[in-house]
This record gives structure tokens, C-alpha cells and sequence, in this order.
């Protein structure tokens, strides 16, 4: 069922509990003489009051269903939107810099991806306000394919200072960053946009957002594993600092 189905359900499923409990007490009150009571009794009213609550109740987590998937539903076309874009990290900024061919040049002879040009790149640029620190450079290629090219060959990179990343939504980014807090960095990459997991019981499982991340936390209540230096278990020597045994005094 896509976005737009669970939408449209939801809001049908609301309105027709609406018409049905509004028509249950209009009903009600028609057979009630001019001459009674609205209520009979103080438990009828108890009754009504409790039946309007779990309607109330029920509504407001219809409503918030509805908040969820449109969140997702933006989040989804923002991310479609950035399907070409990549991010590199620890680029040293310089004075009125060429962003283009400095992306070039790290393509094709850092990355060693052929027949890259200027003309490959739509927009290249710094993300975010210059603070003092090198931020990371924006890359938007004209194709997805070679988008798809460079970021495969991303571990040519390692050693080098630079990083390559997908430009994730801030909702996917927060996710993200709390899945490798809790399961581990060697355990959480990205592709495509979406977060991947790899669980201890070693399947993988994709999400999109921190809700799905709670959902899996509750199904795999693990921390990340911190590794831990082993303890120097042997005696210690009666040697001196230059690495000689004392000399025994004479008898």
C-alpha cells in the first residue's frame, strides 16, 4: 500500500467513525421526550462521557498517523531530490576557489573515475556558512549513473583525509547518526538514502526514519561494541631502566 492509499484510508476510517457515533446520539437524544432528562442517570452520562473519550483518544492518534506518513511523504520527495548529489569531506577550502575543478580533480586522479569533466557537474559548491573550518563541497552530477560511479568507488579514498557521503535530510541524518550510536559505525552505511543496519543476528534491514530505528532497537536491545584494549598480564622484572638485572651484592 503506497503513501497516498494509507492517507486516504486514514482519512476515510476518521470520517466515518465521525458520521457514525455524531448519528448514534443524535438518535439518542431524538427519543428522549421533552420532558426527560438529556441523561437518565448519572451512569448514563458516565457512559457517554467514557464512549466520547475513546473516540477523542482514537482520533488523535488517527491524526497523528496521518502528521507521520505526510513527514515521510516530504522527507521522501526531499530525498528524491538529492538521488544525484554527493558530499566530500576534508577538502581544505581556498581563497576564490574553483569548486568545480577541484572536484574534477579529485574524481579523476584521486578516485581514478574516467571521463569526468566540468560538464558532468551541474552544481558544485560549500555547504553551509564559512566558519572557520573546511566545509564539505556539494557535488550534483548531470547523470544518476555516474553519481551512482563515483560513489562505489568511494573507498579509493581511504588514507587520503577525504570523504565521500550521500547528502542525507536531517530526519535521515538524525536517524543515522543514533543507529551508529547504538549498533556501531563497521554496522550502519547508507545507500540510495536510506540508512542500512546490519543486526546481530546478521540480516540486514533498510529504514528511513527514527521511528522504524525505535522499532528495531526494541527488537535488537543492543549497544554498539566497544572494543577494549587487553591487560598486560605478565609479572613484572626486576629490571633497572637500562634494561640490565641488578647485580646481587658480594657475601
Amino acid at each position: 500500500m503506497d503513501l497516498y492509499t494509507k492517507l486516504t484510508t486514514c482519512m476515510e476510517e476518521l470520517s466515518t467513525t465521525f458520521t457514525t457515533r455524531m448519528a448514534t446520539y443524535e438518535e439518542e437524544l431524538k427519543s428522549v421526550g421533552s420532558s426527560e432528562a438529556s441523561h437518565k442517570s448519572i451512569a448514563s452520562l458516565s457512559r457517554d462521557f467514557t464512549d466520547f473519550k475513546c473516540l477523542i483518544w482514537k482520533t488523535m492518534s488517527a491524526l497523528k498517523t496521518q502528521v507521520e506518513l505526510l513527514t515521510l511523504g516530504l522527507d521522501r520527495h526531499e530525498m528524491a531530490s538529492r538521488r544525484k548529489v554527493l558530499l566530500l569531506h576534508g577538502l581544505p577550502e581556498q581563497k576564490d576557489e574553483d569548486a568545480v575543478s577541484r572536484a574534477v580533480t579529485v574524481l579523476t586522479d584521486k578516485m581514478q573515475v574516467a571521463k569526468v569533466s566540468s560538464s558532468d557537474i551541474v552544481a558544485c559548491h560549500r555547504l553551509g556558512v564559512d566558519g572557520g573550518k573546511s566545509r564539505p563541497l556539494l557535488i550534483r552530477f548531470q547523470s544518476y549513473n555516474l553519481r551512482s560511479e563515483v560513489w562505489r568507488s568511494k573507498t579509493t579514498l581511504k588514507g587520503s583525509g577525504l570523504v565521500l557521503s550521500e547528502f542525507l535530510t536531517k530526519p535521515r541524518h538524525d536517524a543515522f547518526v543514533a543507529a551508529r550510536k547504538h549498533y556501531g559505525v563497521k554496522e550502519c552505511w547508507t545507500s540510495e538514502g536510506k540508512i542500512v543496519i546490519l543486526l546481530p543476528n546478521k540480516s540486514r534491514r533498510k529504514i528511513e526514519s527514527l521511528a522504524e530505528l525505535q522499532q528495531l532497537v526494541v527488537q535488537f536491545p543492543i549497544s554498539a561494541t566497544v572494543a577494549v584494549e587487553p591487560v598486560c598480564t605478565r609479572s613484572p622484572t626486576n629490571k633497572t631502566p637500562s634494561g640490565k638485572r641488578p647485580r646481587r651484592p658480594a657475601k
